[in-house]
């Protein structure tokens, strides 16, 4: 008699349970079409969500970060040490040919400068820059975001343009306050005007998600643009300062020029933000 009124009594507690679990999935499934419904909406509340979750988790981030950065750091030093000697000899033979090329740039910052005085040129803004350190990125070197340790609190705004010691890597996205993202160039959503150095011909350079970056909208003959020719953002929109340097022609295609990144976006370990002087 007992027995069974003991088995009674534990199976209706497991089939409570049991009611409790289905109940609590129910919810979370709720809860998550939810979000997804305004995340394909571009709900501000999700973004402010994302935001306040990655300036919860910058810390957090910066610890798990630090072994992996020491490691790669370590690889990279191995590494270089079998390449010094040849690098050597290739950058004496460079040097010798750096000499000149300064001597042909200062040359023609005289002469740009005197242009700039005759055409009355005034600057439309002045640049302040704030240094940040990434403390998270996308396992893909060539698409998606950077988060720096940056934000409101340090004065920076969205869209602003990022840069590291090669040029320009990417704009500022979710901006929180004391966090951001960083939409690499290279990202299938990016778009940044840009101007070719020597042929001074206009385009958009779009992110293809690859290594290589697609020129769109030339505003000329882009078979005047030459291969190796450098590109550098140009002040149209207001939004980037320009003769940032970007990266170089690369390769011809069906569908017009790829333009190749100084180096791999995602490699940065800290990035300047470019902000404009009221």
């Amino acid at each position: 008699m007992r027995h069974e009124r003991y088995a009674y009594s534990y199976a209706a507690g497991g089939a409570n349970r049991s009611f409790k679990s289905r109940v609590w999935i129910a919810v979370l499934l709720a809860l998550a079409v939810v979000l997804l419904v305004l995340a394909r909406a571009k709900s501000p509340f999700v973004d402010r969500v994302r935001t306040t979750i990655d300036g919860l988790l910058a810390p957090a981030m910066k610890v798990v970060n630090a072994p992996v950065r020491g490691a790669q750091t370590v690889v990279a030093n191995k590494s270089s040490l079998f390449t010094a000697h040849e690098e050597n000899k290739q950058l004496r033979a460079e040097n010798e040919t750096l000499r000149h090329w300064q001597a042909v740039a200062q040359a023609l910052k005289a002469e740009n400068d005197s242009l700039r005085k005759l055409a009355a040129y005034r600057p439309s803004e002045n640049v302040t820059y704030v240094t940040a350190q990434v403390i998270a990125q996308s396992p893909d070197a060539y698409a998606g975001t950077l988060m720096i340790d940056s934000g409101l609190a340090q004065g920076l705004a969205s869209l602003a343009p990022v840069i590291d010691s090669y040029g320009l890597v990417g704009r500022l996205v979710d901006v929180g306050e004391h966090t951001s993202r960083v939409l690499l160039l290279s990202d299938s959503r990016s778009r940044v005007p840009v101007i070719t150095a020597n042929t001074r011909q206009h385009a958009i350079l779009a992110g293809t998600g690859d290594e290589l970056l697609r020129m769109t909208f030339v505003g000329g003959d882009s078979k005047t643009i030459e291969l190796g020719e450098p590109i550098m953002t140009t002040a149209e929109g207001g939004l980037i300062p320009e003769s940032v340097m970007v990266g170089t022609v690369f390769s011809r295609d069906a569908s017009g020029l790829l333009v190749k990144p100084i180096r791999p976006l995602a490699r940065s370990e800290y990035v300047r933000v470019m902000i404009a002087a009221p």
